[in-house]
């Protein structure tokens, strides 16, 4: 019989749209373990779409699987996850959205990942952003799932809270931990230092994928109610045909063509981030923005939205509430003319408290534990 080879990490992930901050965490963490000499292994549930992922493709095996879309792809996982196990010992295995952590923890109810150390991480508040017949489907796939996970690891303390109240019996183990999202302090300095040719000036910035929860529509609003019109907003990310759409007709009605450019995807953002007057997170609703984290990293005046737990707590961010445009352009006003110089060293400090080692080494332990 043939000796079975050793998968130490297996990463599930629904696309390769690394511009979301699920994505982001995973890469960061898949990194990480590439750096320590595991044997890693990604698989997507759908065909090559985005770029972002050809860093690793020499450094661990990358797997596209033929599907048009995320739905037909929960099948095909299955399957192409069993004809896996057959070849190899899969020591853990880790994703980061409630379908494919629900299907996982199928796989190993059934017993094709019955001795694989599943690690589920919440990346949104579920409960919060969806309603009717898609919640349903995602509390489907809590109750076929989760109750299969080693851990789960929630972003925050009210994403913990939320999961908790609404499925009771997770409280009746030590599952679900609070572990903050990590960033690879490493990479960032190195990225940082790199050039880009990048010529626009005098511009607020913002990052993310085109979805109504990014709350890119509002920002827009406030941004047009600004006395400064010599300002430029960039948005970086991508999206849907459609939502970008919506997008670009609201800047037409608003004749802000010349202002608010939706630059595209970015692979290093770093150079932008750092070179903005102002860094904005303007979501209705996040687990945790990932995003936030980069910025702080390159820019010491930072506005976010209330979209998450701890974000009011961050020193040095001006934040204000979510769904208004007058709060988010008072905001901006404020993030504009503010002169703290104490906000780098908090920013600094905060950063420096959410290193990957951290969090892998906290990972690892309540794993094992």
């Amino acid at each position: 019989m043939q000796k079975k080879e050793t998968i130490d990490w297996l990463f599930v992930l629904p696309d390769d749209l690394i511009g979301g901050g699920a994505q982001q965490v995973l890469f960061t963490i898949i990194n990480f373990f590439i750096a320590q000499g595991k044997n890693c292994m990604v698989v997507f549930l759908v065909n090559k779409k985005h770029h972002g992922w050809e860093s690793l493709e020499d450094k661990c095996a990358i797997v596209y699987l033929d599907n048009s879309s995320v739905y037909k792809g929960f099948f095909s996982a299955a399957k192409y996850i069993r004809r896996l196990k057959k070849t190899n010992h899969i020591e853990h295995a880790i994703s980061s959205q409630a379908l494919v952590n629900g299907l996982l923890g199928f796989l190993k109810y059934v017993n094709i990942l019955k001795h694989t150390k599943l690690v589920l991480r919440e990346s949104t508040s579920i409960f919060l952003r969806f309603k009717g017949f898609k919640l349903l489907l995602y509390k489907t796939a809590y109750r076929m799932g989760y109750k299969q996970a080693n851990l789960i690891i929630c972003q925050t303390p009210l994403m913990k809270e939320q999961l908790l109240e609404a499925l009771p019996w997770l409280k009746k183990n030590d599952k679900v931990v609070v572990i903050p999202n990590p960033v690879n302090l490493d990479e960032i300095s190195t990225k940082a230092k790199e050039t880009f040719d990048f010529e626009i000036d005098n511009f607020l910035v913002a990052a993310g994928r085109f979805i109504p929860e990014k709350g890119f529509d509002i920002l827009i609003d406030a941004f047009n109610l600004l006395e400064d019109k010599t300002l430029k907003l960039v948005i970086l990310g991508v999206g849907t045909t459609e939502e970008e759409q919506k997008l670009i007709d609201q800047i037409e009605y608003l004749n802000l063509q010349e202002r608010v450019i939706l630059y595209g995807y970015v692979n290093n953002v770093y150079p932008i981030f750092n070179k903005a007057r102002l860094c904005v997170v303007s979501s209705r609703i996040e687990g945790f923005p990932n995003v936030l984290l980069q910025m702080m990293s390159q820019n010491d005046r930072v506005v976010s939205t209330r979209c998450a737990g701890e974000i009011s707590n961050i020193k040095g961010i001006i934040t204000c509430k979510t769904h208004s445009v007058d709060a988010l352009k008072e905001a901006l006003d404020k993030g504009l003319m503010s002169s703290n110089n104490q906000r780098e060293l908090y920013f600094n400090d905060y950063i420096k408290s959410r290193s990957i080692d951290s969090f892998i080494n906290t990972m690892l332990n309540q794993i094992n534990n």
